[in-house]
């Protein structure tokens, strides 16, 4: 991400920092800022979500490195430390906050409520509460993990452009491994919650061309691709999180940013019941189709518009 994707600022500039802080200073200057953005103190929104954006940037001492790397030292020090601009911080925080519809969108559009109020930080705190993607695409062992980490930044990607704007209320958590009693749920590339429902999100980057699904396996030709297994996840969400419906959907990435590709016919030909295919809630899908199946997933339960602060903090604890 480049500053001119923070409306010209560096991250360090909305937080109110130098560049060469240290993490202690850059995590009170992170809540400083959410505070005085935050539309429920008084602040401006627009704000809010990019002091939101620069904390994902910076606040992960990885994510801080791999931001580092991409944007000058001199450029960050010299475009100044002053505090980010924001209404100042005002009123009671109550419940709910005022969301702006969209176009097109679904259930979860509107008052956002919170749950329990924001003013609880004992649960989360703010900052956390509101911001709606967490984590970033993070390195398993010591094996070279190049070709996932950049899969994994498009599935990201494709969740933010084709379902958060639609689903004020979801909160996107990236890599998570989640143990309950006996089950062990694995590497986890990406939790959404929303509501009481939650989303295990696989992905997998294919050729571009036409595939069919055949109920467990794709096929190009005489050439078969199994999408990842998400049993494990769902299955140990499900233990952990008794009262949420659990859901799992695989990503399909092309070569190229095309929403409408790959093609996939449905030619649900074989049984899933020898399969963890069974799992899934829809067939794997191309971004424009994944969208719409997430959106209808989560958008369709009876809390779509509520952020279970709970719920996140405990998927929140369960990152790696």
């Amino acid at each position: 991400m480049s500053p001119a994707d923070l409306g010209g600022r560096s991250a360090y500039e909305l937080l109110g920092v130098s560049f060469d802080a240290d993490t202690a200073v850059l995590k009170a200057a992170w809540r400083r800022a959410a505070r005085r953005t935050h539309p429920d103190y008084g602040g401006d929104a627009a704000e809010f979500r990019l002091v939101s954006q620069a904390w994902e940037l910076v606040g992960d001492p990885e994510a801080r490195r791999d931001y580092d790397r991409g944007f000058s030292p001199a450029s960050a020090q010299g475009s100044g430390t002053g505090a980010p601009t924001g209404g100042p911080a005002s009123g009671p925080s109550s419940t709910t906050r005022p969301g702006r519809p969209r176009a097109g969108q679904g259930a979860g559009s509107g008052t956002i409520t919170y749950v329990p109020p924001l003013d609880d930080e004992m649960v989360l705190d703010l900052a956390r509460s509101s911001q709606q993607i967490h984590g970033a695409p993070r390195k398993r062992g010591i094996l070279p993990a190049g070709h996932r980490l950049v899969r994994e930044a498009r599935a990201i990607r494709t969740v933010q452009t084709h379902v958060l704007g639609s689903l004020p209320a979801s909160r996107l958590v990236n890599g998570l491994h989640l143990t309950f009693g006996r089950l062990n749920s694995g590497a986890i590339d990406h939790v959404l919650l929303c509501g009481d429902r939650l989303a295990v999100i696989g992905s997998l980057q294919v050729p571009d061309g036409v595939y069919r699904w055949d109920g467990a396996e794709l096929w190009k030709g005489d050439r078969r691709l199994s999408p990842p297994s998400l049993a494990p996840a769902m299955v140990a969400l499900q233990r952990a999180f008794p009262d949420c419906t659990v859901g799992g959907f695989v990503l399909v990435l092309g070569p190229e940013d095309n929403p409408h590709a790959p093609v996939i016919q449905l030619d649900r030909t074989r049984s899933v019941l020898d399969s963890d295919a069974g799992f899934l809630t829809d067939p794997p899908a191309n971004p424009l189709q994944f969208g719409r199946d997430l959106k209808m997933f989560l958008g369709t339960g009876s809390r779509a518009a509520t952020v279970d602060r709970r719920l996140l903090a405990r998927l929140l604890g369960a990152m790696y």
